[in-house]
């Protein structure tokens, strides 16, 4: 979530719904992926982060909760954008969040999908956003963060992965390297 102060600043809000021990080897720490996403989170700059405890696997059952989670934040920081699983994500975990998300922001956000290409088969890359050499490298330091995901041999998390990715989508705007979203809501 992002919430504009001013022309040239911005504040940012990372929500994790799930810590995911559940997902990790029994001998690893349970707490493996939140330390991950937590360096993740350091390296892209954001400090204002949350990670709530709902079990993976779960979330459609508890989609209330969720939706009063996400209701909450957009009253207490009052986000101008929303960036959630694209709604097509076969997830069933970041199909809940996507469709909660555009529930409790519809009305005063604009709400992008962000593309996961290991779990989408259709995405509507409807907002290129052009990103630098640099910024793609931070991508990079962040993603290399997950080295429980390079242990466990996900081919998504690969430095090659991630750059040709973002080059693809580069080519689609005429440029090098850029991030795809789907429109979900736009709020001006």
């Amino acid at each position: 979530m992002a919430r504009m102060q001013s022309s040239d600043l911005h504040e940012f809000r990372w929500i994790v719904f799930s810590r995911c021990s559940e997902s990790l080897p029994a001998d690893w720490p349970p707490d493996t992926l939140e330390c991950e996403f937590k360096s993740a989170a350091y390296v892209l700059g954001v400090t204002d982060i949350r990670v709530l405890g709902y079990a993976v696997r779960s979330f459609s059952a508890q989609r209330q909760e969720i939706l009063e989670n996400l209701i909450d934040t957009g009253r207490d920081f009052c986000p101008d954008l929303v960036v959630a699983p694209c709604v097509d994500d076969l997830h069933q975990d970041h199909a809940t969040i996507a469709a909660e998300a555009l529930r409790a922001y519809k009305n005063f956000a604009t709400v992008l999908g962000y593309e996961q290409p290991w779990n989408t088969i259709q995405f509507a890359a409807r907002v290129l956003v052009r990103i630098s050499g640099s910024d793609l490298e931070r991508k990079c330091q962040a993603i290399s963060k997950y080295t429980s995901q390079v242990v466990m041999g996900r081919p998504y998390v690969e430095r090659d992965s991630v750059v040709a990715w973002a080059r693809a989508r580069g080519s689609q705007c005429g440029c090098e390297y850029a991030e795809a979203f789907e429109l979900l809501r736009s709020v001006i």
